[in-house]
């Protein structure tokens, strides 16, 4: 192969804050990043998590810090780009990863508390996040990228009117940005997950965490025979992987996309087309 070709993914010299990467989608991103080339940055609030992560990436021979940000607490989220800028040296990429659907269920259900929750950590935490970030990318004057993990909630209602909502302003916000940044070289563009197992799912179907839908709750058209049957017709045939999601991450926040900006890719295995 062409060493070119291996160049319009490659991210070295640049630096990436990556978001509730301590586990799962956002750890899969961390790692795939960093072996572009990238100084990943993985901001969670799992202090733990997010040292392990870092730790595991740099025994791989690559470069990572972990830091504590709160993505709904415009402070925390200021406060983490501008250490990742003094970490990296400069702020190339912001990955708007961290989100939650503990907040999932039936409105009859819900409390207003509940649903505010589910709006702030995936919808206001882009905000949040994404001001500093592009502040910081404006006065740097060399461009930049944001990608932003929605889901296939934002098309396709599945788990909530509060996780479906934010997801689908996610999508929106991400046309919104794309448009305000153009002028400055600053591409944003989102990646929709479909189905993807991963370890806090795991736990909560084993029983050792709560369900995303308690049996307490009302009977509902959302988390029912239709996310069965969506979930058993994946035209692909298989659930995705972070590794899936992390791939499509790295083109949109490389070279290789350099003309593509304000589109939401749809990871999903062919989920939405049926």
């Amino acid at each position: 192969m062409d060493t070119s070709v291996g160049q319009l993914l490659s991210l070295d010299g640049k630096t990436a804050l990556v978001t509730g990467a301590a586990t799962g989608i956002g750890e899969g991103i961390a790692h795939l990043l960093a072996s572009a080339g990238a100084f990943v940055v993985i901001a969670d609030i799992d202090d733990d998590g997010a040292a392990s992560v870092a730790a595991a990436i740099r025994e791989s021979g690559h470069r990572a810090e972990a830091i504590h940000v709160d993505v709904t607490d415009p402070e925390s989220a200021a406060a983490g780009v501008a250490r990742a800028r003094e970490l990296g040296g400069s702020f190339d990429v912001l990955v708007n990863n961290a989100g939650s659907y503990h907040e999932a269920g039936s409105i009859i259900d819900q409390t207003w508390e509940s649903w505010h929750r589910a709006i702030d950590i995936n919808l206001v935490s882009l905000f949040a996040c994404s001001k500093p970030a592009a502040t910081v990318m404006v006065e740097q004057g060399t461009g930049g990228a944001i990608v932003n993990i929605s889901s296939v909630d934002g098309v396709l209602p599945c788990l909530g009117t509060g996780y479906d909502s934010a997801k689908a302003g996610a999508i929106h916000f991400t046309k919104s940005l794309a448009v305000d940044l153009a002028p400055h070289r600053i591409r944003v563009n989102g990646v929709a997950p479909g189905a993807i197992p991963v370890p806090t799912l795991e736990k909560k179907h084993s029983g050792e965490l709560p369900p995303v839908w308690p049996g307490s709750s009302q009977p509902t058209g959302l988390m029912g025979k239709l996310m069965t049957q969506r979930s058993a017709n994946i035209p692909l045939g298989r659930p995705g992987t972070p590794a899936d999601i992390a791939r499509a991450v790295l083109y949109l926040s490389s070279e290789a996309s350099s003309y593509v900006t304000g589109h939401t890719v749809m990871v999903d295995g062919g989920w939405t087309l049926v």
